[in-house]
C-alpha cells in the first residue's frame, strides 16, 4: 500500500468539496416543506362564512401567482405547492387549520392567512415552530408587531387608514360630529381606537358608536342611534356584507350621511349586494379595483389567465393574493438556492418599492421593518365603482 501524505490530502479535497456541493441538498431536505423540486406553502381562508366572498377570491390569487412562478421555472427551480384550508372565519377553525399545516402538512410557511380573529387565534402555533407568517390577509397591527424575525405584515394597518381618512373628513370635508359602527372584535375595535385617537388630536371626540357581533347583517337598530345623535359622518369598522348592509340600511331610513370605511369594506361585492345605495361610499385603497385600474395589455393577460383557469370573473380579492404570493417569491429568489426560515427572512428584507401587474402601493421590507407597505389612497363610489379622489394620505 503507497501511503502519502499529499494523496490523503488530495482524497480529503475531493471528498469536502463533493460535501460542499450537498449541502443545500442536505439543508433542503432538512427544512420543512422544502425539497430539491417544491416549496409548499399554507393558508386558511373563509371559503364557507361570512367574508367568503372575499377568502375564495384571495386564494384563487394565491393559486393563479404560484401557477405563474411555477410557468416561468419556479424559484430556483422548486415548484410551489399551496395547500388550503377553510376557517369559515371561525378562529377554532382556524387553530385547526393551522395545527393540520403546520404538523401534518408540513408546510414552509404561512402566506396570506384571511382574517384578523383567525389569525390571531392561529398564528403563534407556526411562529413556535418556526414556519413564517407571511402577509396575513387583515390590516391588523399584530400581523407585523411585536417584531418577530419570521412575521411580515402586508397590509396598511386599520389604524393608519382610519386615522389618515379621519384627519380627512375633518380637514378637507368640514366633519364635526362623527359616529362609530364596528364589529365587536379585534378588528372593529382598531377602528374605534383609531377615529377616538385622531378626534383627540383635533379636540374632538365620537359623539356616538354602535358594535354588533360578527356575521350580524341587520343594522336597523345601530342605524336609528346613530341617526337620532345627528352624527354628520359614520366610520365603519365593518367589512364587506356588513359594509352593503349599513349603506342599504342608512337608505331605508332616508338617511343621506356620508360614510367611510378601511379596505375591508372596499371590495366589488359591497357595490354589488348593495346596488345604488353604495352611491358615494369613502373607502381607504391599498389597492385599486381591478375595473378602475389601467387596463394595460400585463393586465390584460392576467384576467385572461384568471377566466381561463376559473371559469369566471375576477374580483378584487385576487390582487392581495397574487402580491403576496409574488412578494414571497421575490424574498425566495433573493434567499438563494437554500431555502431556510432565516434565509427567507434576510432574502424579504431586501424587498424593496417591489409592485406587480395590479395596481398597488409598492411594498419594502428590512432589517427592522416587517409591515410592507404604510400608504393607501381614499376612494369613492361614483357610477357604481371604486374611484380614486386623492393621492396618498397620511396622519
Amino acid at each position: 500500500m503507497n501511503f502519502t501524505w499529499k494523496a490523503y490530502l488530495g482524497k480529503a479535497m475531493v471528498a469536502l468539496v463533493a460535501a460542499g456541493a450537498l449541502l443545500p441538498i442536505a439543508q433542503a431536505q432538512s427544512v420543512q416543506g422544502v425539497t430539491n423540486t417544491e416549496i409548499v406553502l399554507g393558508t386558511h381562508q373563509d371559503l364557507s362564512g361570512p367574508i367568503s366572498s372575499i377568502g375564495s377570491y384571495l386564494r384563487d390569487g394565491l393559486q393563479l401567482a404560484a401557477d405563474d412562478i411555477n410557468a416561468a421555472g419556479g424559484i430556483h427551480g422548486r415548484k410551489i405547492r399551496l395547500i388550503v384550508e377553510d376557517s369559515g372565519f371561525d378562529p377554532k377553525k382556524a387553530v385547526l387549520a393551522t395545527q393540520k399545516l403546520v404538523n401534518q402538512d408540513k408546510v414552509f410557511a404561512l402566506i396570506a392567512p384571511l382574517g384578523s380573529a383567525p389569525v390571531q387565534a392561529s398564528m403563534n402555533i407556526a411562529l413556535e415552530q418556526d414556519v413564517p407568517l407571511l402577509f396575513a390577509g387583515t390590516p391588523a397591527d399584530f400581523t407585523y408587531k411585536p417584531f418577530h424575525k419570521l412575521k411580515f405584515g402586508l397590509a396598511v394597518p386599520y389604524g393608519e387608514q382610519v386615522r389618515a381618512m379621519t384627519k380627512y373628513a375633518v380637514e378637507k370635508m368640514g366633519k364635526k360630529k362623527f359616529g362609530v359602527l364596528y364589529q365587536d372584535d379585534e378588528t372593529g375595535q382598531n377602528v374605534l381606537r383609531a377615529v377616538e385617537e385622531q378626534l383627540k388630536v383635533h379636540g374632538m371626540a365620537v359623539a356616538e358608536r354602535a358594535s354588533y357581533k360578527r356575521g350580524e347583517v341587520d343594522f336597523s337598530s345601530q342605524i336609528s342611534r346613530l341617526k337620532a345623535a345627528n352624527v354628520d359622518v359614520v366610520v365603519l369598522g365593518t367589512i364587506v356584507r356588513e359594509t352593503a348592509s349599513a349603506k342599504m340600511e342608512a337608505r331605508k331610513q332616508g338617511w343621506p350621511v356620508d360614510m367611510m370605511v378601511s379596505q375591508a369594506g372596499m371590495y366589488e361585492t359591497v357595490i354589488k349586494i348593495a346596488g345604488e345605495a353604495a352611491e358615494g361610499l369613502y373607502a381607504m385603497a391599498q389597492y385599486l379595483p381591478i375595473r378602475t385600474q389601467e387596463q394595460t395589455p400585463q393586465l390584460q393577460a392576467v384576467v385572461k389567465r384568471y377566466k381561463d383557469k376559473f371559469n369566471k370573473e375576477p374580483d378584487d380579492g385576487i390582487v392581495y393574493g397574487y402580491l403576496a404570493m409574488s412578494v414571497f417569491a421575490e424574498g425566495a429568489r433573493n434567499a438563494g438556492k437554500t431555502l431556510t426560515p432565516d434565509t427567507l427572512a434576510k432574502g424579504l428584507e431586501q424587498v424593496k418599492n417591489f409592485k406587480t401587474v395590479f395596481a398597488a402601493t409598492p411594498v419594502s421590507y428590512g432589517p427592522n421593518e416587517r409591515l410592507g407597505s404604510r400608504s393607501a389612497i381614499l376612494t369613492q363610489v361614483k357610477g357604481g365603482k371604486f374611484v380614486p379622489i386623492t393621492g396618498t394620505l397620511d396622519y
